[in-house]
């Protein structure tokens, strides 16, 4: 009596993992691009400006709770972790440059003060855009992200 063979059973190849600092930068990515987008397109530096913070203020303070926790939980992670601190740091800097070159634009048209400092500026906006993401992990504050940005919109604009 001859043995049968057994169908050969095909392995299914599993896609490599991928690492939670990649995740949360493939996340975090369409943010970036659309920030990039943003400057780079003709309209006016104040709209380009609001629509820039609507996005960043909009992603940061009015997010999926759990790309908040991923996000916040990276920054602390990448205390230790040399993978989460590139990614995280680079895409801190591709936002701060989109809002940059925009606050520059607006200045150099005088429809912001000129006295600004375009990077400094960036940089705070993204520390704002920081403070409505820690409100979502605690499930909001007393400062709405809208009411922020508005704020901010008139600390730059030439018009008293």
């Amino acid at each position: 009596m001859k043995k049968k063979k057994r169908p050969r059973r095909e392995r299914a190849i599993a896609a490599p993992a991928v690492s939670p600092a990649v995740a949360l930068e493939q996340q975090a990515l369409p943010i970036v691009s659309e920030l990039d987008r943003v400057a780079r397109g003709t309209e006016s530096a104040p709209v380009k400006l609001e629509g820039a913070m609507e996005i960043l203020f909009g992603a940061y303070g009015e997010s999926d709770p759990e790309f908040s926790g991923r996000l916040l939980g990276g920054w602390l992670q990448a205390r230790n972790d040399k993978e989460f601190r590139l990614t995280l740091a680079w895409q801190r800097e591709q936002i701060r440059l989109s809002l940059q070159d925009i606050l520059a634009e607006g200045a150099t048209r005088g429809v912001f003060r000129r006295d600004l400092e375009p990077g400094a500026v960036a940089a705070v906006i993204l520390g704002v855009a920081e403070g409505c993401l820690l409100q979502t992990a605690t499930q909001g504050g007393s400062v709405t992200p809208e009411h922020l940005l508005r704020t901010v919109l008139r600390l730059v604009s030439n018009e008293a």
